[in-house]
């Protein structure tokens, strides 16, 4: 196997504030990791055994995925190091990428059930739609990303750089498309730090509490069809962002949404050409899995084309994370996300395939 590369970053945050460069191991740059590869944990071979021994209790006892919590989920070997590598998502430079985890041969229920409770040692999982699942499937499915309720997961369209509606978010890689769905990410710490540089008189729009589409999916007691949240914060001294991305267009011409101004626009503009000047293109192979936080970390993809047979069709498991109040957060960011995507009525499950 080959070597680790993996290696801690100081997570050390001195104080954020939005009109001066953010220091920290959230700033990273894409030139660095590219030729350190630090962010990326490779599981050995007793790591995995750990694994697939607490897959295989689990499946002995039955349960239904979202069912499982950590302490069903006991790894004794790779547990420490998913605890240290939490910290490293919450505190550090904002995400991991675990590679190894074997697929082939191995059943829809087994790679989910390691992956579930993998993310279980990260976070609690929440709803990722109106329809409450908690094991999301990144597959396309036709979806329409331009409509009001248009989600682009679903689609194979590309994605502009943007942010989860969660804490973090994980991905498991199970089948990669024929050609594009390149997955690109890049820290909004740089991005912003990118934009005092070039354009500082822009920074301070981006601290405006903009309306964003709810898609169609309305919580609890809620009845407006937008939310609010701004793209820039700092809380308690810790920095925040959102992706300006399409949730914001999409709320325009919504009953009681402003217009964008000139300057607003053009910070938006600037914010997302630095985020894809920037980015680094991530090459997932099956069996990688990701865990990023939404704060610090913009991600992207391109448009791709599928394989022609139904089994060979690009396919990613997702998990929504929360990590319960374990940073400071924006009074906006703690309502929407805390609890994930809720509508009235939903029961929350974790469904093995698309549904």
């Amino acid at each position: 196997m080959s070597e680790n590369p993996w290696k801690p970053s100081s997570r050390i945050h001195p104080p954020a504030d939005l009109l001066k460069p953010i220091i920290g191991p959230s700033a990273w740059t894409r030139e660095v990791l590219e030729q350190n590869k630090s962010h990326l944990y490779r599981l050995s071979e007793l790591e995995i055994s750990d694994i697939f021994d607490a897959v295989a209790k689990v499946e002995r006892a039955s349960p239904q995925l979202h069912e499982i919590r950590k302490e069903d989920f006991l790894l004794p070997v790779l547990g420490p190091v998913l605890a240290d590598l939490r910290e490293e998502v919450i505190k550090g430079r904002g995400f991991v990428f675990l590679r190894g985890l074997p697929t082939e041969g191995r059943s829809l229920y087994k790679t989910a059930a390691a992956f579930w409770g993998i993310g279980c040692h990260f976070g609690r999982a929440v709803s990722q739609n109106g329809k409450g699942h908690l094991l999301g499937h990144v597959k396309d499915l036709g979806a329409d990303i331009t409509s009001p309720t248009g989600r682009g997961y679903n689609s194979a369209s590309p994605l502009g750089f943007h942010a989860d509606s969660c804490d973090i978010f994980g991905l498991c890689v199970l089948k990669t498309s024929m050609s594009g769905g390149q997955h690109r990410m890049c820290s909004s710490v740089t991005v912003h730090n990118e934009m005092l540089k070039r354009a500082p008189g822009l920074v301070q729009e981006l601290t405006f509490r903009f309306y964003r589409s709810r898609r169609g999916e309305l919580p609890p007691g809620e009845t407006k069809p937008w939310t609010r949240q701004p793209i820039f914060s700092v809380t308690d001294g810790y920095f925040a962002a959102r992706g300006a991305s399409s949730t914001i267009t999409r709320s325009q011409g919504m009953p009681g949404v402003p217009r964008l101004t000139e300057r607003q626009k053009e910070a938006i503009k600037v914010y997302n050409e630095i985020a894809a000047e920037i980015a680094m293109d991530v090459d997932f192979e099956p069996g990688d899995i990701s865990m990023v936080q939404n704060y610090v970390t913009l991600h992207s993809r391109t448009r791709y084309e599928d394989w022609p047979e139904p089994e060979r069709k690009r396919h990613l498991l997702r998990l929504w994370l929360s990590f319960d109040g374990a940073r400071p957060l924006h009074d906006d960011i703690v309502r929407d996300h805390a609890q994930g995507i809720q509508e009235e009525g939903i029961t929350l499950h974790a469904p093995l395939d698309v549904a």
